[in-house]
């Protein structure tokens, strides 16, 4: 009996000094403590709108100065590019004017004279949350897993869009104030969550994260992109977005 206790004694050390090499195992992902502000510029704009090339050129500007940390999506309204749920969000925001846009969704859409202040201010922010986005295509299917953590418990919404640079113009010289052969950045495609975001749960020290999945049969796949936001319940009063992350199809953005 004595020997058969220590043996008993003896594999039950084993099996326990495996389970915590298991837990502890290098590639277990840890969540971050901190992350970096990133801001969502939303655009409204339209081929019949002679202003707009203008408010791109802006978003662009934009972009270039803040590789990485802005993230412009460009709803198209009353042309052939509309799709329901840009239609959504332009009535949501109160868009009076165009282009217009709103930054963080921070505040009503304003001008594009605004954009850029907006967002400087925005980036100076410490985000409370951040996200990882991974991504595989299979074809034209599009598989993507959103990760995210916090350094504090909260409930949020979780909003998953693809868009589209450099789309090309419905037809020759069908963007009013450009010059034919115009390319359009940043089209919005699709919101894959709800259009008002999904429910999630954000817990501090831990890695949580949605799948979801999508055809993009008919677009550049070369030039598709996924953009991911944590951000307040949209049909109250604070709209705003705490975070996001972009990454182009097929890809993998790491928590940053």
């Amino acid at each position: 009996m004595k020997n058969k206790a220590l043996i008993l004694l003896a594999f039950s050390f084993i099996f326990l000094t495996n389970s915590c090499k298991k837990k502890n195992n290098d590639d277990d992902e840890q969540a971050p403590t901190s992350f970096t502000q990133k801001v969502i510029i939303e655009e409204y704009t339209g081929e019949w709108c002679g202003y707009c090339p203008d408010g791109a050129r802006i978003l662009r500007e934009i972009k270039t100065n803040n590789p990485n940390k802005v993230y412009p999506i460009s709803y198209h309204i009353g042309d052939s590019f509309q799709e329901s749920a840009g239609q959504y969000y332009d009535n949501l925001f109160n868009q009076y004017g165009y282009p217009g846009g709103v930054v963080q969704r921070s505040s009503m859409a304003g001008t594009r004279s605004q954009w850029d202040s907006k967002a400087t201010q925005e980036l100076t922010k410490t985000p409370k949350a951040g996200l990882k986005i991974e991504s595989s295509l299979d074809g034209d299917n599009l598989n993507i897993t959103v990760k995210f953590a916090g350094t504090e418990d909260f409930d949020s919404k979780l909003s998953l869009m693809i868009i589209e640079n450099d789309v090309p113009e419905s037809s020759p010289g069908a963007q009013s104030g450009a010059a034919a052969g115009y390319l359009n950045p940043d089209m919005f495609r699709a919101v894959l969550s709800d259009q008002a975001g999904d429910n999630v749960s954000v817990k501090s020290g831990e890695i949580n994260e949605k799948t979801y999945s999508t055809s993009i049969s008919g677009m550049n796949k070369s030039k598709v992109y996924i953009v991911a936001f944590l951000h307040n319940d949209i049909n109250g009063q604070d709209k705003y977005v705490l975070n996001a992350q972009q990454v182009k199809a097929g890809s993998t953005q790491d928590f940053d």
